[in-house]
C-alpha cells in the first residue's frame, strides 16, 4: 500500500512556468524645443521630459530609467545623466539647467542645442532599451549682481585715518555651474564707462572694506587731483576663474561723493645703484635730497646708472620704512611701500643727468632728460665783461652748486642795462635769460634761446653786488643783494649789542664777492647777528644753529638770532653767499 502511494506521487504532472514578454523602448518627449530661462527661472520647471512606458512585465517601481543629455553631435560622449525609478518623466528647474550647461563650458547667453535621450531598464540593468533622441535648443543665463554700499553718503578722506575703513560692499553670488567665480570691485570718476578703472580683487568672497589710504590713492589714480571733491561710482565684476580675464557679470554702479587728501611727506630722498650714492641709506645730501617745488611736487636733478641698475623714492632718510617708486624707466604712475616692484624703479636705456618730478597730488612721477649745460657764464652791459664774448673767467662763470643749479656772485649795473646767460663762453648759438629783474620773491620763469626777450634779462633797479642762482631743475632764476661788508653783533661779542659794532675787531674780512671770514672771541650760550651795514638794524643775516648751515636773511632770522657755541672760546665764522650757508669752527 505504501509503495502505491509512492508510485502516484512521483508521476504527478506540475503546472508550466510563468512566461514574461520582451519590453519595448520608449518614447522621449519634451514640451518644448527651445529655452531660454533667465535668473528669475531658477526655481521653476522650464523642461518637462515624459516618456511612454516599457512595458516591463514587473512593477513599475522595479524600472529604472536614465536620462542623458549631451552636446548635439557628440554621440552622447560626454553626457551627464539624471536616474529616475518608477515614473515616467522627469523635470528640471531653470538653475538645474542652466548648471549643468555652464559644467558643459557652453558660454553664457548663446544657444546651444542639446540631444536628450531616455535608456530604461529593470531595476538590475537587466533588459535596456534606448529611446528616440530629443534635440532642444538651450541658452545658459548668468545670475545678475546687486552691489550694496555700508552707505552711500559723502565720504571725506583723511591722512590722519588713513588705515581706518572708508566704505565696504557686499553682493551676492553669481554662480555658474561648479566653476570658480572670482570678484572685483571696479572704481571709476561717474560719467566714465570703466575702460580704465581701479581695481580691488576679492577672490570668491561676497563683500570688500575699502580703508581711507587705498580708496584716496585709487581715486588719485583716476587723474582727479588730490584734495578735490568728486562723484565715484563703484560696480562688480564676476570671472570665471582666478585669472581675471573673462569677465561674466556687472554689477548696476554705485556712485558716492568722496573728496580725497594729498599724502605729501615732508621730504624725499632717491636710493640705489643708480644713483651715485648706490644703496648706502642714509643718502648722501644734498645732492640725492628732492627740491620741494610747490605743496605737493618734488624735483631732483641727478646722474642715474641706466638698467639693470635701479632706485627709490625714500620720505625719511636713513629708513627703510616706507618707499616710493614705479614700473616704468620713464614715469608713470606712484607705487608706495609693498605695491612697488620687488626690481625697484628702473634706471634709464642710458645713463646722464635726469630731472625726477615726484607729484603727490597726480600721484605719478616722470623722468626725462635735462639738458642742462655743464657750464654756464653771464655777458651783458651790466656786467664788467660788457658785451664781449667771450667773457672774462673765472669772475663771469657760475658756480655748479649741485647738479642743475648755477651760482654767482657778481657787481651788475643798473638799468638800462641788461644780461644773459650762456652754456658755451664765445658762442652765441644758445642763451638763457628772463623777463624779470629775479629779485621778486620766487624770482623769475628761464627763458631759452627765442623766448628771452629782445631786451635781454633787465637789472635790479640799483647797481651792486647780487647772487644769481640759476635752477634749471625749477626752470627759474633768483636775483638777490650781497653786501660788500659784513659786520657781527651781539652778546656773544665783546662789543653787546651796542650799534655801531667796534670796528675792525667785530667786521669781517672779504675773501671774494661771496666770501666773508672772521675770527673772535664768543660768550657761550649767547647769540649774534650778521649786519651788512654797521650801525643800521636795516638788514640783517643769520642761522640756527651754532656750527653753521643756511644762511637766513631778515624776518627768517629767528628772533632768538643766531646761537653761539655753548663753551667760550675763539671761533671762525665763514660766510658764503654763493653757497648759502655759514660755518662756525
Amino acid at each position: 500500500m505504501m509503495s502505491a502511494v509512492l508510485v502516484f506521487a512521483a508521476c504527478t504532472k506540475m503546472d508550466k512556468l510563468p512566461f514574461y514578454k520582451n519590453g519595448t523602448a520608449v518614447t522621449l518627449s519634451s514640451d518644448v524645443t527651445t529655452i531660454t530661462p533667465n535668473a528669475t527661472d531658477s526655481s521653476k520647471p522650464v523642461l518637462n521630459l515624459t516618456w511612454t512606458s516599457p512595458n516591463y512585465a514587473t512593477d513599475s517601481a522595479t524600472q529604472k530609467f536614465v536620462v542623458e543629455m549631451d552636446s548635439t553631435g557628440r554621440n552622447f560622449a560626454n553626457a551627464m545623466s539624471f536616474e529616475v525609478e518608477g515614473p515616467l518623466g522627469l523635470s528640471f528647474t531653470g538653475a538645474q539647467l542652466n548648471n549643468m550647461l555652464a559644467n558643459f563650458g557652453f558660454t553664457p547667453g548663446t544657444a546651444f542645442s542639446v540631444d536628450i535621450r531616455v535608456t530604461s531598464s529593470y531595476a538590475n540593468n537587466n533588459e535596456q532599451y534606448q529611446s528616440n533622441v530629443v534635440t532642444v535648443t538651450m541658452t545658459p543665463y548668468l545670475v545678475p549682481i546687486t552691489l550694496t554700499p555700508s552707505s552711500t553718503n559723502p565720504i571725506t578722506l583723511s591722512l590722519t585715518n588713513g588705515s581706518g575703513e572708508a566704505v565696504s560692499f557686499s553682493w551676492n553670488a553669481s554662480n555658474y555651474g561648479s566653476n570658480e567665480i572670482d570678484y572685483a570691485l571696479q572704481v571709476d570718476t561717474a560719467g566714465g564707462d570703466f575702460s580704465n578703472p581701479q581695481v580691488f580683487k576679492y577672490g570668491t568672497a561676497l563683500n570688500a572694506s575699502l580703508i581711507e589710504n587705498d580708496l584716496n590713492l585709487a581715486i588719485i589714480n583716476l587723474g582727479i587731483l588730490g584734495g578735490s571733491t568728486k562723484d565715484i561710482q563703484f560696480r562688480v565684476v564676476s570671472y570665471l576663474g582666478a585669472s581675471y580675464t573673462n569677465p561674466l557679470v556687472y554689477s548696476d554702479p554705485v556712485t558716492i561723493n568722496v573728496t580725497t587728501y594729498v599724502p605729501v611727506p615732508d621730504n624725499l630722498y632717491i636710493v640705489g645703484d643708480a644713483t651715485p650714492g648706490g644703496w648706502a641709506n642714509p643718502v648722501p645730501v644734498p645732492s640725492q635730497q628732492f627740491t620741494k617745488v610747490d605743496a605737493y611736487s618734488f624735483s631732483i636733478i641727478v646722474n642715474l646708472n641706466a638698467a639693470p641698475a635701479s632706485y627709490l623714492f625714500l620720505p625719511v632718510n636713513g629708513s627703510w620704512d616706507h618707499k616710493y617708486g614705479g614700473a616704468s624707466a620713464t614715469g608713470g604712475t606712484l607705487l608706495k611701500d609693498g605695491a612697488v616692484p620687488g626690481s625697484n624703479t628702473p634706471g634709464p636705456a642710458t645713463a646722464g643727468l635726469y630731472k625726477i618730478v615726484v607729484n603727490f597730488q597726480t600721484n605719478s612721477y616722470s623722468v626725462t632728460p635735462v639738458p642742462v649745460p655743464s657750464s654756464l657764464y653771464i655777458v651783458g652791459d651790466a656786467t664788467a665783461g660788457g658785451w664781449s664774448n667771450p667773457v672774462p673767467t673765472p669772475s663771469q662763470q657760475f658756480t655748479q652748486i649741485s647738479p642743475g643749479i648755477f651760482a654767482i656772485v657778481t657787481t651788475l649795473n643798473a638799468p638800462p642795462s641788461s644780461y644773459l646767460f650762456l652754456p658755451v663762453n664765445g658762442s652765441w648759438d644758445h642763451k638763457y635769460g628772463g623777463a624779470t629783474d629775479g629779485t621778486e620773491a620766487g624770482g623769475g620763469t628761464l627763458l631759452a634761446d627765442g623766448d628771452v626777450p629782445g631786451s635781454n634779462t633787465p637789472t635790479p633797479a640799483t647797481a651792486g653786488l647780487y647772487k644769481i642762482v640759476v635752477n634749471f631743475i625749477t626752470n627759474n632764476y633768483t636775483v638777490t643783494p650781497v653786501p660788500s661788508n659784513l659786520y657781527i653783533v651781539g652778546d656773544a661779542t665783546a662789543g653787546g649789542w651796542a650799534n655801531p659794532v667796534p670796528a675792525p675787531d667785530q667786521q669781517f674780512t672779504q675773501i671774494s664777492n661771496s666770501e666773508f671770514k672772521i675770527t673772535l672771541p664768543l660768550i657761550g650760550g649767547k647769540s649774534y647777528l650778521f649786519l651788512p651795514v654797521n650801525g643800521s638794524w636795516d638788514h640783517k643775516y643769520g642761522g640756527t644753529s651754532a656750527t653753521g648751515g643756511t644762511i637766513l636773511y631778515d624776518n627768517d632770522v629767528p628772533g632768538s638770532n643766531t646761537p653761539a657755541p655753548s663753551s667760550d672760546g675763539t671761533y671762525t665764522i665763514d660766510v658764503n653767499f654763493l653757497t648759502g650757508t655759514y660755518s662756525v669752527q
